[in-house]
């Protein structure tokens, strides 16, 4: 709401009718439009509401969140080596994933389905093309920093910490979050992928007992991509890297991807828990 009032006194054009805007994406204008109406709605829908609900209903809101622990040199080594041996397989979901088909008599959902997803797709494209580092430091905000924080803050933080509570029992917590976390994007044919990014998510807060760690792999996620974006351009981001271990010449690296994500994934478990237990033992004991 407060996006569409500033719109007009601040770019001189009335968002009434918000489809003319996003039909013309060549237009810097409205380019520039949709991305203060994005920061607000990002700030409105996830930040805002989530500080306003951490000191309103919780205790000691930094501990409830597990924000007052930190994600150390090591965690944060493998948090990294975890995402990119993750991003073959990645790939290889949101490939499958788009060969989605309803059946014929839900042709009409489909055919809707697939015109939002290009639409999706198309101002993805617009907002990744980038002039100058002015234009990457904006984004890595809009795209990078606050997603990650707002995210990461409901849906880990809150969603995935409250169900574990009421549940006792964190697979729940991950799975239903990150079940919601994909489908709040309403994105069909990224559903899957960003599903199990979701879990992932949830389970590196599980494992470090901290929400810095979800919150770091989720910016990793969004600015590789922007980055990537920026020095090799939109149309190879989409054209040859997405495509890494979908191509029937590439499969091989999801399979070596799958057991070198597992491998990692075997190894950061018992160390997190490892220095988990040792962490608590020295809290304890003071």
């Amino acid at each position: 709401m407060a996006g569409f009032a500033l719109v007009k006194p601040l770019y001189g054009v009335d968002v009434t009718n918000l489809s003319s805007i996003l039909d013309d994406l060549s237009s810097d204008n409205n380019i520039s439009i949709l991305k203060f109406m994005q920061l607000l709605n990002t700030l409105g829908l996830f930040i805002v509401p989530g500080i306003l609900y951490s000191l309103l209903f919780m205790q000691q809101p930094l501990d409830k969140l597990r924000l007052d622990r930190s994600v150390n040199n090591w965690q944060l080594l493998f948090i990294i080596l975890l995402y990119v041996s993750f991003l073959p397989l990645i790939n290889l979901m949101v490939s499958l994933n788009a060969e989605l088909s309803l059946p014929d008599s839900l042709i009409a959902l489909e055919n809707w389905m697939r015109s939002a997803e290009d639409k999706a797709e198309a101002l993805t494209v617009a907002f990744l093309q980038m002039d100058g580092t002015g234009d990457l430091l904006f984004n890595v905000l809009l795209i990078g920093i606050l997603p990650a924080v707002g995210e990461e803050l409901i849906f880990r933080g809150i969603i995935q910490r409250s169900l574990q509570h009421q549940f006792k029992n964190h697979h729940i917590g991950i799975w239903v979050a990150a079940l919601l976390f994909s489908a709040l994007h309403m994105q069909f044919y990224g559903f899957l992928p960003r599903l199990i990014l979701g879990a992932f998510f949830g389970y590196l807060m599980v494992w470090t007992g901290s929400l810095w760690a979800p919150m770091i792999a989720h910016f990793l996620n969004n600015t590789l991509a922007l980055s990537l974006a920026y020095y090799f351009g939109a149309s190879s981001l989409e054209t040859e890297i997405d495509s890494i271990g979908t191509t029937t010449d590439t499969l091989w690296i999801s399979g070596l991807s799958l057991l070198l994500f597992s491998y990692l994934i075997y190894r950061f478990r018992h160390l997190s828990y490892a220095y988990k237990t040792v962490d608590e033992e020295f809290h304890e004991g003071w």
